[in-house]
């Protein structure tokens, strides 16, 4: 019993002085628990916002090489990896057969053309025999329909000897393009089908791409996605590389993403210069896409930042009698960036109760075609009738907010309207309001005090109850003493 009582005296000792360092104090009595204030300045410095996610290299133009004959491989002159121009021979196929038929159309084409001035002397002198009545009628046309004759031996010939020559020429393939071989799918002594005739689409002999410049092939987070956009530099580093970097630019985002394991991601291809050739097909790699990046700027911590139209900064905004001045620059505040729906909800907050009842009065007996040409009246359907055409998102580089912070003005801190620019996770860029090495305060809340007061608060319920309790334990062992 004496050691529980001791325990019991010991715990509350431990509280009391918790009580008079922590919950105590005059601090505790003039500012809410947890909360801390600390000033800062306004610096000038450099702030940048980089969207990272990893991807794979793929080639741009990719190139599967088959053959337009069938036929037996006798020589391949091509290996993978090998950097070839366009118009290198990369294998030849058995001539034989091809070469034979070449020689045959050769030969018919001679053919024809001795038939041919056989049937137009014998065209001339028929015309000189006719023209002295030596011939008659029937035997002169005769003689005309056998050089016609010819003339169509011969226009055959040349297109037999032309398809046959192409067919020869068909058993060479070359390259169709420069570039890297980067598969190789034949041996020598292989039958290979031919990609024209053949159902199955032939056989494929290689592919090649060229890798001058290659695409990365990335997956970006839906909560990343609204920041990325073409054009902006991205950096790539490749993991067999992990010293080189490798700078791209975003060339396309895809419209529609991808769900696995209820993460949504968009495939964005960044366009990178493959220095020195050492980026191939198949790579990994990390790239960071530079959402912006700005020098020698003013600078302010968010957490020095309170947003006026939320809750307490209106509050703030009342009790110091501020407004947002109307900035008649931005897009968003012009009656053509606002459209049907902007302009709706201005003249809707404009009227009075009596002007909205008759006007939503109005809207619930009207059709939807009549709806819709009101819309286009009031400003978001243009010419033709079309729906209103939603107005871009803006640069996020270009981007103006104004914000609430506690500057320091005649020796004492007050609210001051501030116009800031872009913003990463820890600052943001100050455009008007503020100088360099101006102060301002931070107010934080530190969650490890809030949950100390709370161990406190619970330890001084549980001494209050366990000292009744003691009491009267006491107070019943001395009336059975007594």
């Amino acid at each position: 019993m004496k050691r529980i009582l001791l325990i019991v005296a010991g715990v509350a000792t431990f509280v009391g002085v918790v009580y008079v360092f922590w919950g105590g104090s005059d601090e505790a009595t003039s500012s809410p628990i947890g909360q801390f204030t600390r000033v800062e300045q306004v610096t000038r410095g450099d702030l940048n916002l980089v969207v990272s996610a990893n991807g794979v290299v793929q080639p741009i133009n990719r190139v599967e090489v088959k053959s337009k004959a069938s036929g037996q491989i006798e020589e391949i002159s091509i290996i993978e990896g090998q950097v070839v121009d366009k118009g290198f021979l990369m294998l030849k196929l058995d001539q034989r057969t091809t070469r034979n038929d070449y020689e045959q159309a050769k030969a018919d084409l001679a053919v024809a053309e001795a038939n041919l001035r056989q049937a137009e002397n014998n065209f001339g002198r028929s015309k000189e025999l006719f023209e002295k009545s030596l011939l008659s009628q029937q035997e002169r046309d005769a003689s005309n329909l056998e050089y016609v004759r010819a003339q169509a031996q011969l226009v055959k010939a040349k297109a037999a000897l032309a398809s046959a020559e192409e067919r020869l020429a068909d058993t060479r393939i070359m390259a169709p393009i420069s570039g890297t071989i980067l598969t190789k799918n034949v041996e020598i002594g292989q039958i290979i089908a031919s990609g024209v005739s053949n159902v199955g689409g032939g056989t494929t002999i290689a592919s090649i791409a060229d890798m001058q410049e290659v695409h990365v092939e990335t997956s970006v987070d839906e909560v990343d996605i609204g920041k990325v956009g073409v054009g902006q530099r991205a950096t790539v580093i490749a993991d067999a590389y992990p010293e080189d970097r490798f700078t791209g630019q975003v060339e396309r985002i895809a419209p529609l993403g991808k769900t696995q394991q209820n993460v949504t991601t968009f495939n964005v291809v960044v366009l990178v210069r493959n220095m020195g050739g050492k980026l191939k097909a198949g790579m990994s790699a990390s790239v960071d896409i530079e959402v912006f990046n700005q020098r020698g700027v003013l600078l302010i911590s968010n957490e020095a930042l309170r947003d006026p139209r939320s809750e307490q900064g209106r509050q703030i905004m009342e009790s110091a009698n501020l407004t947002i001045p109307v900035d008649s620059t931005r897009p968003a505040a012009s009656a053509e960036g606002r459209g049907a729906g902007g302009a709706m909800r201005e003249r809707f907050a404009n009227m009075s109760d009596e002007q909205r009842q008759a006007f939503r009065e109005r809207m619930m007996n009207m059709s939807p075609e009549e709806r819709q040409q009101m819309f286009q009246r009031m400003g978001g359907g243009g010419e033709g009738g079309g729906a209103p055409r939603r107005r871009p998102a803006p640069n996020q580089e270009n981007e103006v907010k104004w914000r609430l912070v506690s500057a320091k003005k005649d020796g004492a801190f007050a609210p001051k309207l501030i116009k800031v620019g872009v913003s990463n996770f820890e600052q943001s860029v100050v455009l008007e309001g503020l100088t360099e090495s101006e102060e301002v305060e931070i107010v934080t809340i530190s969650r490890a005090k809030v949950a100390q007061e709370q161990f406190n608060e619970r330890m001084r319920s549980m001494n209050s109850f366990g000292g009744s309790s003691s009491q009267a334990g006491r107070a019943a062992t001395g009336s059975g003493r007594r």
